[in-house]
């Protein structure tokens, strides 16, 4: 009986699993709810703890479970339960741009991995670090994560290498784009772009290039591939980078009547700033401008 009550929990808190991949987060929730109630099991009810708290994360609410993690990495009762609730608490202090705890509960998360021996888990902390230091514009720190992260890919089978393979190539691809090494950048990004079939990674990819071709000065090659983006995108931050690369792109190359529309698009996310479009026609914002914000 005890056995086939411990099959049933697991069998929820898979299913919610999947209901969490499937973006199905509050389904979610009631499957985690109804394996806590079916166990008394100290371990397994941490589990299901942090696994509830990552839903809460991702709908960016909080609740008894996300306050619970701090406490499950104090009582260390398995690196593996340790090493989620950093992670948890890491993708939960990005979200909210609290970048220095996210970067400590990161760091965190991989010793964790470290010390458990995983390569697998370091390999996926390794993408959020990178994330993170990108997004503090820590560039050549978040080119090390990547890189580190990527070589550990390489090592491991093929069924391995999921879609955070394809991000890691792609943000790689931005940050070489960062530091001027734009062959490299577009060579890495253009990898990516074959890599990633999902509409966001695709047009991440795609306004990348734009941004590539543009640093390159190759404007065909930039206004085709930041219109492909724009077609696809739907996240406001991918549809406003769009725009004023297209408008600077279309300035450069000799087209005022394009860069008015696309600055005037771009104006209407900033209603605070009434003379944004006039600005954006007298100085180039590209290298004070972080695409991932």
């Amino acid at each position: 009986m005890l056995n086939e009550q411990i099959q049933r929990v697991e069998e929820l808190r898979q299913l919610a699993r999947t209901r969490v991949r499937a973006g199905e987060y509050e389904a979610a929730l009631d499957l985690y709810d109804e394996a806590l109630t079916l166990t008394n099991d100290d371990e397994l009810r941490e589990l299901i703890t942090i696994n509830k708290a990552d839903a809460l994360v991702a709908l960016e609410r909080t609740g008894p479970e996300v306050a619970e993690l701090p406490r499950v990495i104090m009582r260390r009762r398995n690196l593996r339960h340790v090493y989620l609730a950093a992670y948890a608490l890491q993708y939960k202090h990005r979200l909210e741009n609290d970048l220095k705890r996210a970067l400590f509960y990161g760091q965190l998360a991989l010793r964790t991995a470290e010390e458990a021996g995983e390569a697998s888990w370091r390999r996926i902390v390794l993408l959020e670090l990178g994330n993170i230091y990108e997004l503090d514009s820590q560039i050549p720190t978040a080119i090390e994560c990547f890189q580190e992260s990527l070589a550990i890919s390489e090592e491991s089978p093929l069924n391995e290498k999921d879609l955070s393979h394809g991000y890691a190539v792609e943000n790689l691809g931005y940050c070489l784009l960062l530091q001027g090494r734009i062959e490299d950048g577009l060579a890495y990004v253009h990898e990516a772009a074959e890599m990633l079939s999902d509409p966001i990674g695709r047009a991440e990819a795609y306004i990348d290039l734009c941004y590539g071709y543009l640093e390159q000065g190759d404007f065909e090659k930039a206004l085709h591939y930041g219109e492909a983006g724009l077609a696809i995108a739907k996240d406001q931050r991918q549809v406003r980078n769009a725009h004023y690369l297209l408008g600077e792109a279309c300035y450069k190359s000799g087209d005022p009547d394009g860069a008015d529309h696309h600055f005037t698009q771009l104006a209407k996310f900033y209603p605070q700033f009434r003379n944004l479009k006039h600005l954006l026609f007298a100085i180039d914002l590209r290298s004070m401008v972080n695409l991932k914000l």
